[in-house]
């Protein structure tokens, strides 16, 4: 037999003796003073006496208290210990007690604003000359741990001549080279300002920081080194480093031999590779979950860090920016210098507004709508060149926008191109290459971009047919089926689960439109411009689900929506990797997710045992990958909506325009007969209603002027919405004749016939006056009209 186990003995382990010794040694002398107490936490830490550490701070946070000057005791704190002590303690005690993370992130934020303090850090430079080498060692490590901030300080101190500055500067000149690549960019800011007289010191940081990457400073530095207005210290410094940087050298080995014109040639290749999607910056953070910032959340989440010329407070300042701003504040730089150096070439010249133009755009935020709200004569004169405006090089500037994906610059273009034909007091055809470049923009996927280019085409570039005229109808009709709700487009082809998935949507304020096959989903998708968001089934068919996904991100009008593609429960077959071939199929396809279809995608996530909520629903953050943050934000989303609105109502009315002068718009009665159907808004621009009743009238067919006798008839109109579609209807009677069968009149003369009410009489009397008016026989009928009798 097997002998019994000995029983467990449970050993209770001794403390570490080191760990002891250390809490000793900390226990005397006591611990008063707040670096000591700071200190003694952080010891403490080291070897996991958490609960003494604790006690440590909490008797800091006291001491704290106590002093006379709370952020100057701070202050000294972050500067006697190192910031990376400070996180490791915050990060070891944080679960322990609630008031570590504020006291220890308050030392820290003290200690920086004193690092950045200007005034700190000049009298730190001016110390950088002292006599005393305690106090030159001091002002040097003063302004190395204040890293960028202190380049104001360093700026000044290169920029002296004086011969008893030489050593001084060139301790500056080690801390600048120091940085590195971190001082280039606010370095590069400040030249870029109107700050001429600090131009000679930050060009010597400038050549402090040119050792690695003299190609990247050079371009910057030719405007100042040839322009003759620069003044005189600013431009002898930059030759010189200009020299350095090129390694040519006039005779008397002082000056470049480069001149203006070849600079003017390396200035306008280096803003050409600034203006192109390679010169975005990257994203430096990226918008999380929630989202609480709605003009960033309009931005993509995309943010970059970088320091900008404040003019009012005359300094440079660090600011969060797009990677739009970021690119357009760079090629401002090099348009400004561009343009010092009187270049001519057209090309440069185009260049040179196209970064005008982009900057203004930027300059205008990311918010819906922000860019299309700028004033007309901003646009114009950021397009205008050297020698006043030439729709021409504004049409090419509309193409270059549009080649190197620049739709808010290509919009503002062609809103500059209708802004100049409308202003014209003798109206001249639009020239060929106008038309040609607004023609190229219409295939530009962005709704924006066709919208202002089809409504220049339809104003001003003449009558029907030439080439294209079908496609500036096809994008007014399609902008005018907005209604200023999202829709999100449901296919599946069971339809319990798609009944499923349009109840979880509309809890999110979409309005459904719920199809069967893949086919149906390309046709809904195409069918709405407002249309923002398409749910299908993985094994959606007749087309497949990615055949259907890519037909959608290729139609030809509006703006592209996102796609997210549905799994089933039991489509996950770890056997046959459904899931796996179906997320490398659509690896290569943007704005397209994978999501499941279980009760927590549109639910919140519960215990069954308690009730309590464990987490929120995931459709948000499956939204936000696909579709971006702003489809998040209610405000975002209400304010695109009413974009899109007031195009469609500004659509309606270019459409009756058209339809007035002889286009073919019979395609856009659907539309127009469903824009009755929404609630007139009088005087608003979202005011689809009135527009629709004017297309109606141009369109000659019974079932439009039946439209029109069924609004007028309707008793809960507004007086103002009556009116306007009594007058739409005489038009339409005018043009055409009349073209309602004879049962819907006699149903209007019945209606006048047994009115009892006074008003209810006039108001079918005003009717039928546009059918029978008293006068018909004593006015000519129109030119356009149709012949009372058959004529073959």
């Amino acid at each position: 037999m097997r002998a019994a186990a000995p029983p467990v003995t449970t050993v209770v382990p001794l403390p570490d003796p080191l760990a002891q010794a250390v809490l000793e040694s900390l226990a005397f002398p006591p611990r008063t003073t707040p670096p000591a107490l700071l200190d003694a936490a952080l010891r403490a830490a080291d070897v996991d006496a958490f609960d003494v550490a604790n006690g440590y701070l909490t008797k800091l946070a006291a001491a704290i208290d106590k002093a006379g000057d709370r952020e100057a005791t701070l202050a000294d704190l972050g500067d006697a210990f190192d910031t990376g002590s400070l996180r490791r303690l915050e990060r070891l005690l944080a679960d322990q007690s609630a008031e570590v993370r504020p006291l220890l992130r308050a030392i820290d934020e003290a200690a920086r604003l004193r690092r950045r303090d200007p005034e700190r850090l000049a009298q730190a430079g001016r110390d950088l000359a002292a006599d005393s080498p305690a106090a030159r060692s001091a002002a040097a490590d003063r302004l190395v741990r204040a890293g960028v901030d202190a380049l104001p300080a360093l700026v000044d101190v290169l920029a002296t001549q004086d011969a008893d500055q030489a050593q001084a500067r060139a301790v500056a000149r080690e801390i600048v080279a120091g940085l590195g690549a971190d001082a280039r960019q606010p370095l590069l800011a400040w030249l870029g300002s109107d700050d001429v007289e600090h131009w000679p010191g930050v060009i010597e940081a400038l050549a402090a920081t040119a050792d690695a990457e003299g190609d990247a400073i050079t371009p910057y530095v030719l405007a100042p080194a040839l322009v003759p207005d620069v003044p005189a210290p600013a431009r002898d410094r930059a030759r010189r480093l200009l020299s350095e940087l090129t390694g040519r050298r006039d005779e008397a080995g002082l000056a470049p031999a480069i001149g203006r014109d070849a600079a003017a040639i390396w200035l306008a290749d280096r803003l050409d590779r600034v203006l192109t999607i390679d010169g975005l910056p990257a994203a430096d953070h990226l918008l999380t979950e929630p989202v609480l910032d709605p003009a960033a959340a309009a931005a993509g989440g995309k943010t970059v860090d970088r320091f900008v010329w404040d003019p009012a407070s005359r300094r440079l300042v660090q600011q969060p920016l797009s990677p739009r701003a970021a690119r357009a504040a760079v090629a401002m730089h090099l348009a400004r210098d561009l343009a010092a150096l009187g270049a001519t070439d057209p090309a440069a010249i185009r260049l040179v507004l196209l970064a005008r133009l982009e900057a203004t755009a930027a300059a205008a935020g990311d918010a819906p709508g922000a860019v299309e709200s700028l004033p007309l004569e901003q646009v114009v004169t950021a397009v205008t060149g050297p020698e006043g405006f030439d729709p021409e090089t504004v049409a090419d500037v509309l193409e270059l926008a549009a080649s190197r994906g620049m739709p808010q610059a290509a919009m503002s273009a062609a809103r500059a191109l209708d802004a100049f034909h409308a202003k014209a007091e003798d109206p001249a055809p639009m020239l060929p290459a106008v038309r040609t470049a607004l023609l190229r923009a219409l295939e530009l996927p962005d709704a924006a971009v066709q919208f202002e280019a089809a409504r220049t085409l339809a104003r001003f570039a003449g009558e029907p047919p030439y080439r294209g005229s079908s496609r500036v109808a096809e994008i007014l009709m399609q902008a005018a089926t907005s209604t200023g709700e999202d829709v999100a487009v449901v296919a599946h082809p069971e339809a319990y689960a798609r009944e499923a998935l349009a109840t979880g949507l509309s809890r999110y304020g979409y309005r459904i439109e719920k199809v069967a096959t893949g086919r149906e989903a390309i046709l809904a998708s195409r069918a709405n411009i407002d249309t923002v968001l398409v749910v299908i089934a993985a094994r959606t068919i007749r087309p497949s689900a990615l055949e259907t996904t890519q037909l959608i991100q290729q139609q030809p009008t509006g703006d592209i929506p996102p796609v997210l593609v549905v799994v089933d429960p039991l489509d996950d077959d770890p056997r046959g990797k459904f899931l796996t071939q179906l997320i490398l199929k659509f690896a290569d396809l943007d704005c397209v997710g994978i999501m499941d279809r279980l009760d927590s995608l549109f639910l919140p996530q519960v215990d069954p045992a308690t009730g309590a909520v464990l987490g929120p629903p995931r459709f948000p953050d499956q939204l936000a990958r696909v579709a971006g943050p702003h489809a998040l934000v209610p405000a975002a989303r209400a304010a695109r909506a009413a974009i899109r609105r007031t195009r469609a109502a500004e659509a309606l009315t270019l459409l009756a325009d058209l339809g007035r002068r002889g286009w073919d718009v019979a395609a856009a009665e659907t539309t127009a007969r469903l824009a009755l159907m929404q609630p007139p808004e009088a005087g608003s621009p979202r005011d689809i209603f009135a527009p629709a009743a004017l297309l109606l009238a141009t369109i000659g067919t019974s079932s439009a002027q039946q439209a029109l006798l069924r609004e007028a008839e309707r008793t809960d109109l507004p007086q103002h919405a009556r009116q306007a579609v009594i007058s739409s209807l005489a038009r339409s009677v005018d043009r055409f004749g009349v073209a309602v069968p004879c049962r819907p009149l006699q149903a209007a003369y019945a209606r006048y016939n047994s009115a009892t009410v006074a008003s209810d009489r006039a108001a079918a009397a005003a009717v039928l006056e546009v059918f029978e008016p008293p006068s018909r026989q004593e006015r000519p009928a129109p030119d356009d009209a149709a012949h009372p009798r058959p004529i073959r």
